[in-house]
């Protein structure tokens, strides 16, 4: 990918990244915000409906105690009764005439459709409703399982809703109650056929809930979930819609009569989504339910969506080309010193790559071009040493003295290529001192990179000269107890180790032969490395070894972040890194450190990690030379 598509695609990044981020929170808050007050609208009109409801019934079962203490019912009904089989009778007709002048008038204001009283057989013997009375005359309540006359020989009883034949199939449900005499003697049953017109009225009142809602009610029988009023979307449905308790259909009612109470998001009768409320009533085993189809609650959520995405795409044009303009003018100077950089590195050292930019790439051309001429002279420094390595071969030995020449060079050009640097860093920073005030916020972080880049090619070139010296065959070779060494390690790492309150352990460790800075910088690089990568807990380290075979196997274990398994190869490498600069410090050098020196003693070098749970870097040190190896 080219250095202009990486910066558009950076710009576009700083750009994007933060809008998106408000965007999704704006949306997110929003959408939560809605569906709470949704919720809460539909709680609070469940609440309201269910009051309403028991303020009803309420009002009916006191409707019922007052004609339980009717004098005009304890004195009339047993008339009645006594003289059912002869209703012409002039004292039954008198009796009858005394109950029409109160109960007919009682009804309509009640929102009944009649008053009836039953004799101890359970047979009608009055009802105020004239058409009725033809009708239900020495006849049972109508109700469809014949409970509201047994029911209410003991108690104030409300029967199921059900059909009235009498009526045309209305809906209704009976009120029943006792009746006693003046000497509290069981007389018969009171019965109140409620008209359900009124009931439905207040139950599906649906204001403010908009093109969807609905309020509904139902009751458990059986297994089954029966809705009790018609509804918005099936209007025959009162007593023959049933749904199966546990099916996905009718959710919310399925809650509610089964004496739950709760808010969310379920499936409806129809198989729609929606947002519902639920609440049971314990006085009437009923199920009640206020709802609003899901599409219909969120639109407002759904508008606002698009509108984000609209703007979205907008200002992504807008960015994507000023983007593609800044990467454009930063890019093109860097495209000439990169191709200048490929000149030199073919060989052609007087190719002159400076450019007469005021910014900050033309002073780094500048540099450039000076690290160019001094690279020249080192080269020409090595061809001299080239000469005089080839002129000792004839006299003098392994391949070995020419690699000590070798890194020699390795030196000296990795210290002339420091003196660059070190003029490039200085300049930058004198021009930010200088300029600071002068210069815009972005020639500013352009100064910035340049310095900051300096400063990692000297670190750089510092952990190649460390990299470059194992092996080196004039080190001194001494006997290694690798428990003191690695003792003389904690101590001279205790600031980092107090720092982080890391813990280091080990087992008993073998004694070899070789060089004791090499075993340093093992375990500095793998105990430094555990406490810089450590996870949320605190470092712990364990070094432990085991002899197999004709070589020792050391294990050094620690808990940090660990290592995902597709990089556990790659860590080895030269200047490999896992992490961002900003994450963690280091130039991604110790471990290809770690892997020369284990290598130059004839050893191996892996690691074992299951990330987020540690590490666990293993070594091999070849016992033939080594000491106290049994």
């Amino acid at each position: 990918m080219s250095i202009r598509s990486k910066l558009t695609i950076m710009f576009l990044a700083i750009g994007l990244i933060p809008l998106l981020l408000v965007s999704t929170i704006t949306f997110t808050n929003y959408k939560n915000s809605l569906e709470t007050s949704r919720l809460s609208q539909l709680r609070d009109l469940v609440t309201f409906k269910t009051e309403g409801v028991e303020a009803y019934f309420a009002g009916l079962k006191a409707d019922v105690e007052i004609v339980q203490n009717s004098y005009l019912v304890k004195k009339n009904l047993p008339v009645l009764t006594r003289l059912a089989n002869n209703p012409v009778d002039p004292e039954f007709l008198t009796a009858k005439k005394m109950l029409d002048e109160v109960l007919r008038k009682t009804p309509p204001v009640l929102g009944l459709s009649d008053i009836m009283l039953v004799n101890p057989e359970g047979k009608v013997v009055y009802s105020s409703n004239p058409e009725h009375y033809l009708k239900d005359f020495l006849n049972m309540l109508p109700d469809s399982q014949q409970k509201a006359f047994e029911e209410g020989k003991n108690k104030i009883y409300f029967s199921d809703v059900f059909f009235n034949k009498a009526e045309g199939d209305k809906s209704g449900l009976l009120i029943t109650a006792p009746a006693f005499d003046f000497n509290s003697i069981f007389i018969g049953v009171i019965a109140l056929e409620v008209d359900m017109v009124p009931l439905y009225t207040l139950i599906q009142d649906v204001t403010g809930l908009g093109e969807t809602g609905e309020t509904l009610v139902g009751k458990k029988i059986g297994n089954q979930v029966v809705y009790l009023n018609p509804l918005k979307h099936d209007p025959g449905a009162t007593l023959k819609k049933r749904i199966n308790i546990g099916e996905t259909l009718g959710g919310p009612m399925q809650e509610a009569v089964q004496g739950r109470e709760g808010v969310g998001q379920l499936v409806d009768y129809r198989g729609k989504k929606v947002i519902a409320a639920w609440r049971y009533i314990p006085s009437l085993d009923w199920g009640i339910v206020a709802k609003i189809d899901t599409q219909e609650a969120f639109a407002d959520v759904v508008n606002l969506r698009n509108l984000v995405i609209i703007i979205l795409v907008i200002i992504s044009v807008l960015a994507g080309i000023l983007a593609f303009s800044i990467a454009q003018s930063i890019s093109d100077p860097i495209k000439k010193l990169s191709k200048g950089a490929e000149i030199i590195g073919s060989g052609n050292l007087d190719y002159k790559i400076g450019t007469n930019l005021k910014d900050e790439i033309g002073q780094l051309s500048r540099s450039f071009a000076k690290m160019t001429q001094d690279l020249k002279q080192t080269t020409a420094s090595r061809d001299e040493l080239n000469k005089e390595i080839t002129e000792r071969r004839k006299v003098e030995d392994e391949l070995k003295r020419s690699n000590d020449n070798l890194e020699q060079f390795a030196y000296v050009a990795s210290h002339d290529l420091q003196e660059p640097l070190r003029m490039m860093a200085s300049y930058s920073e004198l021009l930010e001192r200088r300029y600071n005030d002068k210069l815009d916020t972005d020639a500013n972080e352009f100064i910035g990179y340049i310095v900051d880049g300096a400063k990692r090619m000297q670190r750089l070139i510092n952990d190649l000269l460390a990299y470059s010296r194992v092996g080196r065959t004039d080190m001194p070779i001494a006997e290694i107890d690798c428990n003191s060494l690695l003792e003389r390690v904690i101590n001279s790492m205790m600031p980092a180790i107090e720092e982080s309150k890391a813990r280091i352990t080990h087992d008993e460790l073998p004694t070899l032969v070789g060089s004791d800075s090499n075993f340093i910088q093992l375990f500095q690089n793998f105990i430094g490395n555990a406490i810089k990568f450590h996870g949320p807990e605190l470092p712990r380290v364990h070094v432990s070894t085991v002899k197999e075979g004709n070589e020792w196997i050391f294990s050094v274990r620690d808990n940090g972040i660990g290592i995902e398994p597709q990089y556990t190869d790659r860590i080895f490498l030269l200047f490999q890194r896992l992490h961002g600069r900003g994450q963690y410090p280091g130039t991604g050098i110790g471990l290809s450190i770690c892997k020369k020196i284990v290598e130059t003693q004839g050893g191996r070098i892996w690691v074992e990690s299951e990330y987020g749970k540690g590490a666990t870097f293993y070594f091999t040190i070849p016992a033939k030379g080594g000491l106290n190896n049994e």
